[in-house]
């Protein structure tokens, strides 16, 4: 198992020969620096898993040049903001200590261990060679209890899991106590962040499945999706678990049910019912009150892409870009905004939604519209490639009710139609949401990286281009 890793930046060479001695002996790996200039250099590669980091405050920006406190506390807010939930350690020998005691104010706190709280930031005199290795042997302890835990892969997927989502999923587990996780992957959104549903097991037995999803601490839906839908249909969100996880944070949500199946797993294999299960979902989504409103074609868009990001990724692939004046009628509530397969479970018979952070006021038709290409479009599909509809058919019949005529899930598609039909105000507004969302996935590499791939998605986009202006 490979050991968590520290940063160590110290310019006087027998402080850093006694602090590297300490965090070998408890376990870190240590990537050692002597000035700012060299870990900014490593700050701005892909981020490593780094769990600590001991600073001193007086430091050069190059070796040999002369060191200050104040690029020390530069080093430490560059620190703070770009690994949010690491364990942080400034050493001080030239500073008052209160006065760095008060930097050190307000950080917050990493989870307890053994009932002791662990800040997330302090500050010691080069003098407190003790307090160091107490405070950093508690934090060792801290993450061996979090690598304690056991990952059981229930799905494919996790074979080649990161260090980063391992830790996220361990991190989950220690939280509630559970000492070991089966985890089955759900497929991510559109921002690629992952979502799982994590059966947890303590010593005496099951704590229950919860569902997660990867997202940022400071991140919030900007609009409430769940108060308005009847509660059955909704995985309620219960927990944020945050900290020692590279600045990110897992959104739980509560589900029912002994196995929830995600429809991205029943659609090729069960189509008709995967069908079944959706349209509940769209007759509560279009329940939602709503307002007739006229939106220009940019206003539209808006929930999915910024008409100048759309312009740019149409323009790229040489697709015709309407006018974005063009004005469009709809019914605007709040919507899912990230409907794919993934986000709507099957538990036991009912469908339930998940993962609402990027609910927010659009048109009727946004959620059905991203459900249906989201089947054809994400990278998790099961019947995105060789299962698509070519290019020809998607020509000749998108956007009608012979879309997916002899296809296998041809009884999705047809579902997916007339919850399409039934939501959108008119024309302009279908043609519109399909422009944004194909033209969307233009910006992702599973999508322009695969030449199959890419003729479709941009077929879809060029008929919805066409369309919009009839």
């Amino acid at each position: 198992m490979a050991r968590p890793i520290a940063v160590l930046v110290e310019d006087d060479p027998e402080q850093a020969a006694v602090s590297l001695q300490v965090l070998g002996d408890v376990g870190f790996e240590v990537r050692a620096f002597d000035a700012v200039g060299p870990v900014l250099d490593y700050l701005q590669r892909p981020p490593e898993l780094v769990d600590l980091f001991v600073l001193d405050r007086r430091l050069p920006v190059q070796v040999g040049q002369p060191a200050s406190d104040e690029l020390g506390d530069d080093l430490l807010d560059e620190v703070r903001s770009r690994f949010r939930d690491a364990r942080i350690i400034v050493f001080t020998g030239f500073a008052s200590i209160q006065q760095v005691q008060n930097v050190a104010r307000g950080s917050g706190q990493l989870p307890n261990h053994l009932g002791e709280p662990i800040d997330r930031v302090s500050a010691l005199e080069k003098s407190q060679s003790l307090e160091f290795r107490a405070q950093v042997q508690l934090l060792r302890s801290l993450l061996q209890s979090i690598d304690d835990v056991e990952i059981r892969p229930g799905g494919e997927g996790l074979a080649s899991m990161g260090p980063v989502h391992r830790r996220m999923l361990q991190r989950l587990a220690h939280h509630y106590d559970a000492v070991s996780l089966t985890v089955h992957p759900l497929g991510g959104g559109l921002t690629g962040a992952a979502v799982w549903l994590c059966e947890r097991e303590g010593r005496q037995g099951s704590l229950g499945p919860v569902v997660v999803k990867q997202t940022r601490a400071d991140k919030q839906p900007q609009a409430v999706l769940t108060e308005l839908v009847p509660r059955s249909f909704v995985a309620t969100r219960i927990d944020t678990v945050s900290g020692l996880m590279l600045g990110e944070s897992l959104a739980v949500f509560q589900v029912a049910g002994k196995r929830p199946v995600p429809l991205m797993d029943l659609i090729a294999t069960n189509p008709r019912h995967a069908a079944e299960i959706a349209r509940p979902v769209g007759e509560v989504l279009r329940a939602v009150p709503a307002q007739r409103r006229v939106l220009s074609l940019a206003e539209l868009c808006a929930p999915l892409v910024e008409w100048s990001k759309l312009k740019e990724l149409l323009e790229k692939h040489r697709i015709d870009v309407p006018p974005d004046s063009l004005t469009v009628s709809a019914d605007v509530a709040v919507r899912h905004c990230d409907l794919h397969p993934g986000n709507l479970l099957d538990v036991d018979g009912q469908g339930v939604l998940i993962d609402f952070d990027d609910a927010a006021y659009g048109a009727g038709g946004i959620d059905p519209l991203t459900l249906l290409l989201s089947t054809l479009a994400h990278r998790d599909s099961p019947i995105r490639g060789a299962g698509w509809p070519d290019v020809s058919h998607i020509e000749a019949t998108f956007g009608t009710r012979e879309f997916g005529a002899g296809h296998p899930c041809a009884a999705w598609f047809k579902d997916m139609h007339d919850w399409i039909e039934q939501s959108c105000v008119g024309r302009r507004e279908r043609w519109g949401l399909t422009l944004a969302y194909a033209g969307k996935q233009l910006k992702y590499r599973d999508v322009y990286g695969d030449p199959d791939v890419l003729a479709r998605v941009a077929a879809v986009a060029r008929r919805a281009s066409a369309e919009i202006v009839l």
